[in-house]
């Protein structure tokens, strides 16, 4: 085992144990200052200590299980060398929003509480701070090693293909990943090839993939790499995301190549969007729509004639129409179904203009989400002329399908929105809303919300 390994699988023990402490006597902490409250209200005595471990000693060690059961299930202990800090965060939220579900639960159904509410959330916040401040400071402490030039993994690039330049620049620009090339060359006689990797310690050659099936010669390197146990990896000659995205499976032992789900067709990944979804807008109904809603809809009806809110058909999951409301802030004039906005358009009003500007007028699609039809983020519902006409002319536009639209969405954030003045500003749109489709994550959603509510303060120069 390599120093390395060693140090990973130290740290790793040693979360174990910590997090492990952590959690029993965290949990000890709070139902003892819980019975010092009750014993100057409701008790006659302090019960003693082993009371309460017989009291409670169930339900600790059920919540300790369940938490290393969360964690097996987010990877919450899987060291890599190349980690992103968006991976990182995104496991703490995940195990920190599960393991408070189910404390909550056991504390709940539990004949005697277990703890009050109140409590159960200063703890799960001293779980996620201490959770960050752990994390973190393993994932910083290894980049600084890595720079520095200690446990770095030797390998080898052979082979060259359209990507190999791509690759190599990357490994020799970001110390912090952890590798060191000793050798780049093209496929090279079995014996010398050998030589080089014994003599050097390698640990992990990449083949840049010329086209498949792969030769006779890289088969034979395969073999001798698994006899040593170097890690075998490819550079693909394609960034072709239908080559990549791809999952082995096997039919009995015969193995069959598979598209992977994309995040949000999990059904806990669903759930958690959803539970997202619903507490923040009734958070928005009730403490911003309650006073803002009466203020809006009588500047609309002052400005102009015509009903407060504008409906029209929308398509959302899965391609079913659906009726997608706004603040009216167009003169009724017949054509606002049917004609898509463009910049200076005098249908526009006063207060509309402001309305848009601000991206007040999408306020009442907030009832589109609590009603299952939208979700706060996702790709913008377009109009069904747009789909059927922008389906026809570029690939994978359906894929914006496999999500519910949102009121927000990674395009806008980015700056796709406004006018369509040509086909390549519906495919830089498309593109990312794919991309967001793909690597959807409650992260991903959180700073998609935070840069919308950044730009509604500054003012966005695309809004039309």
């Amino acid at each position: 085992m390599g120093n390395l390994n060693k140090f990973n699988f130290s740290i790793k023990i040693g979360f174990y144990i910590l997090d492990a402490l952590i959690i029993i006597f965290g949990l000890l902490f709070f139902i003892c200052n819980q019975y010092q409250y009750f014993y100057h209200t409701k008790l006659a005595r302090l019960p003693y200590f082993s009371e309460l471990l017989d009291a409670h000693y169930k339900a600790i060690l059920l919540l300790l299980i369940a938490w290393f059961v969360i964690a097996d299930y987010v990877k919450l202990y899987s060291i890599k060398r190349v980690n992103f800090l968006r991976e990182i965060l995104r496991k703490i939220v995940l195990q920190t929003f599960f393991f408070s579900l189910i404390i909550f639960t056991i504390s709940g159904i539990k004949k005697e509480e277990l703890l009050a509410n109140q409590l159960i959330v200063y703890f799960v916040t001293i779980l996620f701070v201490y959770l960050i401040f752990t994390r973190l400071l393993v994932f910083f402490m290894s980049r600084y090693n890595f720079q520095r030039g200690n446990d770095v993994k030797n390998v080898i690039v052979l082979g060259e293909n359209s990507n190999t330049p791509r690759f190599k620049s990357i490994i020799e620009n970001r110390k912090h990943y952890g590798y060191r090339i000793i050798k780049t060359n093209n496929i090279i006689d079995n014996d010398s090839l050998e030589t080089v990797l014994l003599s050097n310690k390698v640990k992990e050659i990449f083949i840049s993939q010329l086209g498949l099936p792969i030769s006779l010669q890289e088969q034979s390197i395969v073999n001798f790499c698994e006899d040593h146990h170097i890690k075998v990896s490819y550079i693909p000659y394609s960034l072709n995301t239908e080559l990549i995205s791809l999952d082995v499976v096997y039919i009995d032992t015969l193995p069959i190549f598979r598209f992977k789900k994309f995040p949000l067709e999990k059904a806990e990944n669903k759930l958690i969007k959803s539970l997202f979804d619903v507490i923040i807008s009734c958070f928005v109904l009730i403490f911003i729509m309650s006073w803002l809603f009466p203020i809006i809809a009588i500047l609309i009806r002052l400005d102009s004639k015509g009903p407060i809110f504008f409906k029209q058909k929308r398509r959302g999951i899965n391609g079913v129409e659906f009726d997608c409301y706004k603040f009216r802030t167009m003169r009724n004039d017949g054509t606002n179904s049917i004609k898509a906005t463009v910049v200076n358009d005098n249908r526009i009003t006063k207060i509309g203009k402001f309305l848009r500007k601000a991206s007040l007028d999408e306020l009442p699609q907030f009832f589109n989400v609590l009603n299952g039809d939208m979700s706060l983020v996702g790709p913008r519902p377009h109009m069904i002329s747009q789909d059927i006409h922008y389906s026809e002319i570029i690939r994978k536009y359906n894929l914006r399908n496999y999500v519910k639209p949102g009121i927000t969405g990674l395009a806008q954030v980015k700056g796709y929105r406004g006018a369509i003045d040509c086909d390549k500003d519906m495919k830089d749109r498309i593109r990312t809303d794919i991309f967001y489709v793909r690597n959807w994550s409650l992260l991903l959603d959180l700073q998609i919300i935070y840069q919308t509510v950044v730009l509604i303060f500054k003012g966005d120069e695309n809004a039309i």
